[in-house]
């Protein structure tokens, strides 16, 4: 069913389009890939944040206010290259495993993410008051699984270009 689907999407005027003008997807891979460094690094100023290595003075509400817009656009910027990228090579990604793995680790760190984002929001205090509490070893084992998660992403998004996908289209 997803090879049909990726079939009929190839077959469509858009893909047809990004297919055809040749500098389309080598420019929105480049796009992508700059979004996913400031999606990562995002991440990463947040989770250093949580472990205690970096901005110790500063509030948890105030670092994940700096950065969290950054991840969300950063977000939003791969959303609207991967789907060009899907529509211009809708074989080589719907039906490759490691984009599938890349979707489903995506949307275990969107859901770990948004929880994130809402808890800060609603409960400044106890975030910042929290590297001195019992449950900071929880926040910092929570933040590294989070920034493993999202690095697994990346890893996963370049994995795609390996992984072996039996898919009869163009």
């Amino acid at each position: 069913m997803l090879q049909n689907f990726a079939q009929w999407l190839s077959d469509t005027p858009p893909s047809r389009f990004i297919q055809d003008v040749l500098w389309i997807i080598p420019a929105v891979q480049t796009i992508h890939i700059l979004a996913i460094a400031i999606v990562l690094s995002a991440v990463a100023m947040i989770e250093l944040r949580l472990f205690g290595l970096i901005g110790r003075n500063t509030p948890v509400a105030q670092t994940a206010g700096r950065f969290l817009p950054w991840l969300w656009w950063g977000t939003l910027a791969l959303a609207i290259t991967g789907l060009i990228l899907i529509t211009g090579e809708p074989g080589r990604a719907l039906t490759n495993p490691a984009f599938q793995l890349k979707m489903a680790l995506l949307l275990v760190a969107l859901g770990v993410t948004f929880a994130f984002h809402r808890s800060v929001r609603r409960r400044s205090a106890r975030w910042s008051g929290a590297s001195q509490s019992m449950g900071a070893i929880v926040i910092r084992i929570a933040a590294l699984v989070t920034l493993l998660l999202w690095f697994s992403i990346a890893v996963a998004g370049r994995w795609i270009a390996y992984a072996v996908v039996s898919y009869g289209g163009t």
